[in-house]
């Protein structure tokens, strides 16, 4: 028995080598770009939530420090920017908008005489 292997044998064993269609190149192409832009948003979805993170982690001792400040003032105080006690949770807050300290926005009362 030979060890060697014919050329027909060794044709059979390797694999097929014929040439892609031209459809199948340019669905290949489709599939590899979708691949791409998937792995892009994916990239850009984990570096943006990274971001915000490193941007609320870079802020917290500001955050402290005012809601601290805030805490420590008396209610008079407090009344006097247009705030009372359970605001102070809520100044963080991107839709947070606290009430006139003064009354400018209101049409004066008539003085009785």
């Amino acid at each position: 028995m030979d060890d060697h292997f014919t050329k027909a044998e060794a044709a059979l064993l390797m694999p097929a080598t014929t040439a892609a269609s031209r459809r199948q190149s340019d669905a290949e192409a489709i599939r590899l770009a979708a691949v791409a832009a998937r792995d892009e948003a994916v990239a850009a979805w984990i570096l943006g939530g990274l971001r915000a993170t490193i941007r609320f982690v870079a802020s917290l001792p500001a955050r402290i420090a005012t809601y601290n400040a805030l805490h420590g003032l008396s209610d008079r105080e407090l009344r006097d920017i247009g705030m009372n006690r359970f605001d102070i949770g809520r100044v963080f807050e991107p839709n947070f908008n606290p009430r006139p300290a003064n009354d400018a926005g209101r049409q004066p009362s008539p003085r009785v005489a």
